[in-house]
């Protein structure tokens, strides 16, 4: 009898940690993440704010709550009106796109961040799942596309913030620096021949020639993660990070793990956000360096000026998750 009666416990004990953790990753049992009311706005405005949107790992027809973060952001862009749109990859699942022509570019992209204020330019980058497809169909389609912008595998943009004041934005091409997809066979092909060291030399140029007050990288790996996609770190550490300390980059962006994360480690001056989670997610790892992890489908809000940068995680369903300001 007490033999049966433990094995009663035992069950009934599996049974609630199934249950919490099935409610903790589970979207729809969020708990306390119920819609925002329309009359209710979590973040404050600033009119001398630059204000945008960044969102990444999303192309999956709508599916994954994919039209749930497209409305929200289409909500913020609104409310708060976001200048541009950042995505960092991995942008068609699972292989890309074939053409300009592919019908993902409808049914990932056009009828899903189809609200009015995302009609306003996207700064794209490639991800390892854009790199199964064809990578020159994603840089042809900003010729179509008024508001699609990827004119080549990396580039820069430099936003005015006031009179004086100006952000550089860097958008560099990640997948051709991570060492096993050299390794992957034929899903990989488009990394072989990118020359890497001439990628470096041209980052090194055009943050070291900025004379901007802001600097940003956005690139689809991260250098920190509580991801146990460790593939997403060491090839940076010694090659991308010493240039973004020596040329006092302020935020590195990146997506790749499907979650919204801000990692900084003890001493770094650099905030590190990944923000891939615009549709499938992922459960969350550990890093001792994580100062935010949640697994939820969202995207990240900031909001730039002169002196400061406000970055605001946001869930599918519009809740305000986490919060962080930084001085210049």
């Amino acid at each position: 009898m007490k033999t049966f009666q433990s094995l009663i416990l035992i069950l009934a004990a599996l049974s609630v940690t199934f249950f919490l953790n099935a409610s903790q990753y589970t979207p729809t049992n969020l708990k306390g993440d119920n819609p925002i009311k329309s009359d209710t706005l979590p973040i404050g405005k600033n009119k001398k704010a630059i204000n945008f949107l960044i969102v990444g790992d999303w192309g999956r027809s709508g599916d994954y709550n994919q039209y749930d973060v497209a409305d929200q952001m289409n909500y913020y862009a609104h409310e708060y009106e976001a200048k541009f749109v950042i995505s960092t990859g991995d942008n068609f699942y699972e292989n890309g796109v074939r053409s300009v022509d592919d019908p993902q570019w409808m049914t990932s992209f056009e009828n899903v961040y189809h609200g009015g204020s995302l009609q306003t330019d996207w700064y794209v980058v490639l991800g390892n799942h854009d790199y199964k497809g064809n990578v020159q169909a994603e840089i042809d389609y900003s010729k179509k596309s008024r508001r699609w912008n990827m004119p080549a595998r990396y580039y820069s943009i430099t936003q005015k913030i006031d009179k004086k004041d100006s952000a550089l934005f860097v958008f560099y091409d990640s997948s051709p620096f991570i060492t096993n997809y050299y390794k992957e066979g034929n899903q990989y092909n488009a990394v072989i021949g990118q020359d890497t060291m001439k990628q470096l030399h041209w980052i090194d140029s055009v943050l070291g020639h900025s004379k901007a007050q802001w600097k940003f990288v956005v690139g689809h790996h991260p250098i920190f993660s509580g991801s146990p996609k460790k593939e997403s770190t060491t090839e940076f550490l010694s090659y991308l990070k010493p240039m973004l300390e020596t040329y006092n980059v302020q935020t590195y962006i990146s997506g790749h793990v499907h979650a919204l994360e801000h990692v900084k480690p003890a001493g770094e001056k650099i905030d590190y956000f990944i923000s891939g989670a615009g549709s499938e997610t992922e459960n969350p790892g550990s890093n001792e360096n994580n100062l935010f992890y949640n697994p939820y489908p969202g995207f990240a809000f900031c909001s730039l000026t002169a002196d400061s940068l406000k970055t605001f995680f946001i869930s599918y369903r519009g809740v305000l998750l986490y919060q962080y300001a930084r001085a210049r």
